[in-house]
């Protein structure tokens, strides 16, 4: 029986660290905390996340994951490429981006080619799996180049994707620093209360989530400096109204 115990013992040890072992591994690829967990609409939370990649743009997606697309889009390029265009919406998953090149209607015989994301912010032509573009996760911006000049070719560029249910990367952008590591302050939009997933990616395609709670009922916590204004303020009237209390003491 201890010799079975022992075995059982062993077993489970072994299967608790092969677990943790698993979840470092998932893990690996970044990490963030949330700072304060719970927040009302339109208050400020921190984002802290380690082990991103270094000195890389890190976009901040609110919510649920939402199928994106876009459609003749605007681009610009000359020759072999890097043509190049935005997607209407980011950041966005990595790995889900599709980019299709359509030239039928701008005299170039009809040629579809797809480039489909690698998950690393590189994009693989269909015809032969070769990397032929990138796209920035973080900005939305896509590119593609050609093997052959197709300059005066008009191409309808068209884009499936997906993206976050809201957007808010801070409009300053964020970088990371040479270990990885970013703390960005995100404003919480207005949305229902209930508990919301917050996506942090870098442009390599490191991704992080944490859960916010958002409680509509908290109360709002003033600026910094607003607070100091009305700190100041009720030192003044109060000297004042005291300083008259004290006067008219005085004279009686």
């Amino acid at each position: 029986m201890r010799n079975k115990t022992k075995v059982y013992i062993t077993a489970i040890t072994l299967a608790l660290i092969l677990s943790l072992v698993l979840v470092s591994m998932e893990t690996a690829a970044g990490s963030i905390t949330l700072t304060p967990t719970t927040q009302a609409p339109g208050g400020s939370v921190s984002v802290g996340g380690t082990s991103f990649g270094a000195t890389k743009a890190v976009g901040i997606g609110f919510g649920a994951e939402v199928a994106g697309s876009d459609a003749n889009m605007a681009y610009t390029g000359t020759g072999t490429g890097p043509y190049s265009g935005r997607i209407s919406h980011y950041p966005i998953k990595p790995g889900s981006f599709v980019l299709t090149s359509d030239t039928s209607a701008g005299g170039g015989g009809g040629i579809v080619s797809t480039y489909t994301d690698a998950g690393d912010g590189t994009t693989t032509w269909s015809y032969d799996g070769t990397v032929m573009g990138t796209i920035n996760y973080v900005t939305g911006v896509w590119s593609r180049s050609s093997t052959v000049d197709v300059t005066g070719i008009l191409a309808n560029y068209t884009a499936t994707y997906t993206r976050y249910q809201y957007n808010v990367t801070p409009s300053a952008g964020v970088t990371s620093t040479g270990a990885g590591a970013f703390t960005a302050s995100i404003t919480v939009p207005t949305v229902a209360d209930g508990n919301y997933v917050v996506t942090a990616i870098d442009t390599q395609g490191n991704r992080a989530f944490a859960t916010l709670g958002v409680n509509s009922t908290i109360p709002e916590v003033l600026p910094l400096g607003l607070m100091l204004i009305l700190s100041l303020a009720a030192v003044v009237v109060g000297s004042r109204y005291f300083g008259k209390q004290n006067k008219i003491e005085n004279r009686s």
